[in-house]
Parts: C-alpha cells; sequence; structure tokens
C-alpha cells in the first residue's frame, strides 16, 4: 500500500459511486419500464444470491487464508475495533430513544442503523479501492466482529418487534450457514494447520477476480437502495448520520491511539474506514421481512450511502491515508 494522493482518493470514491449509482439507475429504469422490470429483478435476484453465496464467501477465504497464524495474530485488534464501535454505537441509540420516549419499532430501527453498516458489501469494494488486496485481511476480520452480532442481534430485535419467537437454535444455525462466516472458519482452519493456499489462486483473486467481483457487489448495493422522500425522517437521519460518521470514526481513532505500536497501519487504516460506512442493506432485507417500516428503513440506507460516498468518504480518506 503506497501513499495515496488526493486524485487517488477521488478516483476511488468516483468510481464507487458511479457503480452504486448504475445500480440505482438500472431499478429505476426497470421500475418505469413494464417489460424490464420482471427481467431486471429475476436477474438481480440471482446476482444477490452468486455474491452471497460464491462472491463474499471467496473474498473472506483468500484474504484471511493468505496470511500466517503470527500474522493473523498481529491484525487480531481489528476485532477489537469492530467490538468496540459496535458497542459504543449501539448503546448510545438505546439511550438517546429512551430520553426522545421512542417507541420500540423506532427504537430498533434507530439501533440497527446505528450499529451495523455496510462493511461487506460496500466496505470491502471501498477498502479495495483505497488499499489494494493487502487491507482486505483485517478487513475481512473486522467485517465478521460486526456481522455474525448483526446477524444473531438484528433478528432478536426485529423479531422483538414482530412479536415473533427466537430460539438459540434457529440463531445458531443462521450463523453456521452465514457463507461468509462459513468461509472464515474454513480460513482459520487453514492459517491454523499452516495450509498456504497455492499461488494461482491468490495471484487468480487479485489480478483476475476482485475487481469483477467488487463491481457486482456495487451495482447489487445500488440496485437494492429504496428511493424515499427524506422529509419526515430528517431527524432520524441526523442522528444515525452523527453517530455513524463521526461517533463510531472518533471512538475507532481514539482506540487506535490508545493502542499504539498493537495497532499497526495494515489494520488501523481499514478499520477507520469500516467504522465510517452507512447503515447495512441487511437491515432493510430484516424490515422487509418482518413488515417494519419498509420507506424508514430505505431511507437511512439510500441517503446516508450517498453522504458517505460523496462527503464522508473523501474527507476521512485525506485524514488517514
Amino acid at each position: 500500500m503506497g501513499e495515496l494522493t488526493l486524485e487517488d482518493i477521488l478516483g476511488a470514491a468516483t468510481y464507487v459511486l458511479t457503480l452504486v449509482l448504475a445500480g440505482v439507475v438500472i431499478r429505476v429504469v426497470a421500475e418505469h419500464v413494464r417489460i424490464l422490470k420482471r427481467p431486471t429483478k429475476i436477474c438481480f435476484r440471482y446476482l444477490n444470491i452468486f455474491v452471497l453465496w460464491v462472491v463474499l464467501p471467496t473474498v473472506v477465504f483468500v484474504s484471511i487464508a493468505r496470511y500466517s497464524l503470527p500474522q493473523i495474530l498481529g491484525l487480531g485488534n481489528a476485532f477489537l475495533l469492530a467490538f468496540i464501535g459496535l458497542g459504543a454505537c449501539f448503546v448510545l441509540p438505546v439511550a438517546i430513544s429512551h430520553v426522545a420516549k421512542h417507541d420500540r419499532k423506532t427504537t430498533v430501527a434507530l439501533t440497527l442503523n446505528s450499529a451495523f453498516m455496510n462493511v461487506t458489501y460496500l466496505g470491502f469494494p471501498i477498502v479495495y479501492a483505497l488499499l489494494g488486496s493487502g487491507g482486505l485481511g483485517p478487513a475481512a476480520l473486522y467485517a465478521m466482529g460486526i456481522g455474525i452480532p448483526h446477524l444473531i442481534l438484528g433478528i432478536m430485535l426485529v423479531s422483538s418487534v414482530a412479536k415473533k419467537r427466537v430460539t438459540p437454535g434457529f440463531l445458531l444455525e443462521k450463523v453456521v450457514t452465514f457463507p461468509a462466516a462459513f468461509a472464515l472458519i474454513v480460513a482459520l482452519l487453514f492459517v491454523g494447520f499452516g495450509a498456504a493456499v497455492p499461488d494461482v489462486v491468490r495471484n487468480t483473486f487479485d489480478f483476475h477476480l476482485a475487481q469483477p467481483f467488487f463491481a457486482l457487489m456495487l451495482l447489487v448495493v445500488g440496485y437494492q437502495m429504496i428511493l424515499v422522500r427524506p422529509a419526515k425522517y430528517v431527524k432520524l437521519l441526523a442522528t444515525v448520520g452523527v453517530i455513524r460518521f463521526l461517533v463510531c470514526p472518533l471512538l475507532t481513532c481514539l482506540v487506535i491511539l490508545i493502542l499504539g505500536p498493537n495497532a499497526t497501519v495494515l489494520t488501523a487504516q481499514p478499520a477507520l474506514i469500516l467504522a465510517a460506512m452507512p447503515p447495512a442493506m441487511f437491515n432493510v432485507i430484516l424490515a422487509y421481512n418482518y413488515k417494519l417500516d419498509l420507506k424508514l428503513y430505505g431511507a437511512l440506507v439510500f441517503y446516508l450511502t450517498l453522504v458517505s460516498l460523496l462527503i464522508v468518504l473523501p474527507i476521512l480518506s485525506f485524514f488517514i491515508l
């Protein structure tokens, strides 16, 4: 990872934003042209399945399995940074909701979108665009530190709103069968037993698969975003935006400073980038599956993603890279 110029940063932001907006445009056009609506929907449904079951596990596996055990242990503070940021951004919106006397649905929406950010479909491509494949290892560890609690707590929270009972066995099954989590376990086994990934696999990913894989992720992000009028949700947008784009990055930066030499540049840079990601698309999926306020979740994801790409990412990248 060489030193980046402002042009590099703006170029990466433009690349990411272009692909996300391309996904948005495809969805808008398909919804207004009847003949395109169904085939486009089917195409992106299978594309999302491909990304979830093939692309994401491949990224996680290759990003982790390329390292030795001592190197992975050196990057382990990515988990610590993820957990501390997650904890603060989970507790803070709960406290805010208590003071503001929000109902349960609003509290859950505020908490989910403040605590859990888009560390995979959006975070991985941005880390790769800015740092290259060298940043993906700690990014994968950080992402799984967020993603697995997101899967468990997200289902528990929306189930409580929908008044549906969730068993520990059901949650365990969701975690074990989550493709990226399974890929992480397999990769760590490779690392633990010293089974090096063949150079042909690593080089194929780095030079041939990474760019198209991440482009597909960004297209899916754009296509899944829901266009909603923001006026009704201004206060919640502002609250989540402050937590996501100020509280979490600043807290992460503080912990990195406290850790000192233990927080290597290789870990610190991806962690800071992911700490400033907008709310995760998985929150919208949860809202849809459990019949919550889809417009609220859609507004939080759509507008804060634009703020992240247009404002937060260039500013953050300029100061930390």
